[in-house]
């Protein structure tokens, strides 16, 4: 999947932020019909399910497998609560198995693509995070023109396939209308350092691509809608097993929570889950949103200093590491998130509010203890 950088760059920066079009004239609502979110055990996912459960919908939950209890917990907890009828539960869907999204998707209206994995852990990040990202969107939006019912699909992509790190000033003001030119592979598909932080970039950029390019086609007979979120915080209702099972973002949390890390110089975005859920639902709901991608960050932008200094604030009695980076704090991101209040209004969750919300649920799933954090 390595790319002539000059063309590659061309390409995303023509996109902009409206890389596609309106085919779905129509507000979409749950009596339209049916949904299916993919990942369905994620933590965003989760969040998205509940809140479509309880705007009414009948939602199919797409599982890579089923056996492992735990992960399955929450998804039967809202069975239980809102009836088997209403989440139905579609296992052995595989991002690289083509065929398997098929029947996830068969008779629905709307389709929610959140399954792609996020770590830095990746050896091989081409074979490890960009196939399956890539794979796993061309699969799934195949699957949706099989369908026929398909009307509108949002794909979770992420502020990665936005942020020019290391080219643009860290005080630059980033908006839906951004790509990464930056994060891609030079001619052997090799990735400058940092490897796995870059690999990881590319695949949402290059899912995101790959989702855009599908609809462009004269017979792609549905809608696509993309949205951008950076680092994603709030409750885990997918109670991990370990440290280990811990998404990126909560992990992240997690070791500024228990003085395994220090602060870093100038600031990274950040967002509640339960924004970024209702944003997709925003995304499907509204027509006029078909064809656009939305960056979805909230509008304060700490320092990671700052971060460190609320999570002191909020847990006192943790080893939270306050101290500023050799020369200084730095500085801060800008965010213009116009395209996604346009929505009916969007609001975001403040900071403090979705870092305690994830902090709590840190605690409460004993990841870290007062006084004394796991490592």
């Amino acid at each position: 999947m390595a790319s002539d950088s000059d063309e590659w760059s061309a390409a995303l920066k023509a996109m902009g932020d409206t890389p596609g079009r309106q085919r779905c004239k129509k507000a979409l609502s749950p009596a339209d019909g049916p949904v299916c979110v993919t990942g369905a055990s994620g933590f965003l996912a989760l969040h998205l399910i509940e809140q479509l459960l309880e705007k009414g919908y009948t939602v199919t939950g797409s599982v890579r497998s089923s056996a492992d209890e735990t992960k399955m917990a929450p998804l039967l907890g809202f069975q239980k609560k809102y009836g088997e009828d209403k989440l139905l539960i579609a296992d052995g869907v595989d991002c690289l198995k083509a065929d398997s999204f098929n029947a996830a998707v068969s008779k629905c209206v709307g389709v929610f693509h959140t399954a792609s994995p996020f770590h830095f852990n990746a050896q091989n990040p081409m074979k490890e995070l960009v196939e399956p990202a890539v794979q796993g969107t061309s699969a799934c939006l195949t699957a949706c023109q099989k369908a026929c019912t398909v009307k509108r699909v949002v794909v979770t992509s992420s502020f990665a396939a936005i942020a020019n790190l290391g080219k643009y000033p860290f005080d630059y003001k980033y908006s839906s209308k951004d790509w990464n030119t930056v994060s891609q592979p030079d001619k052997d598909g090799q990735f400058s350092v940092p490897i796995p932080q870059n690999g990881y970039r590319y695949s949402k950029i290059a899912a995101e691509k790959a989702a855009w390019d599908f609809a462009a086609k004269e017979d792609c007979n549905f809608d696509v809608a993309c949205i951008n979120p950076p680092m994603i915080i709030g409750t885990n209702y997918n109670a991990p097993k370990s440290v280990a099972d811990l998404n990126t973002s909560s992990a992240t949390v997690l070791k500024i929570l228990n003085g395994a890390l220090a602060p870093n110089p100038n600031s990274m975005g950040w967002v509640d889950v339960a924004d970024v859920a209702r944003a997709h639902i925003a995304a499907y709901e509204h027509s006029e949103a078909g064809g656009h991608r939305f960056l979805c960050v909230t509008d304060e932008v700490p320092t990671w200093t700052e971060v460190a200094e609320i999570l002191k604030e909020l847990y006192p009695d943790l080893p939270v590491v306050t101290t500023p980076p050799e020369g200084g704090a730095g500085l801060k991101f800008g965010f213009d998130t116009s395209e996604l209040k346009g929505l009916s209004g969007f609001r975001f969750t403040p900071l403090q509010a979705s870092l305690k919300a994830q902090g709590d649920s840190l605690l409460n799933q004993q990841f870290c203890k007062r006084r004394k954090c796991e490592a």
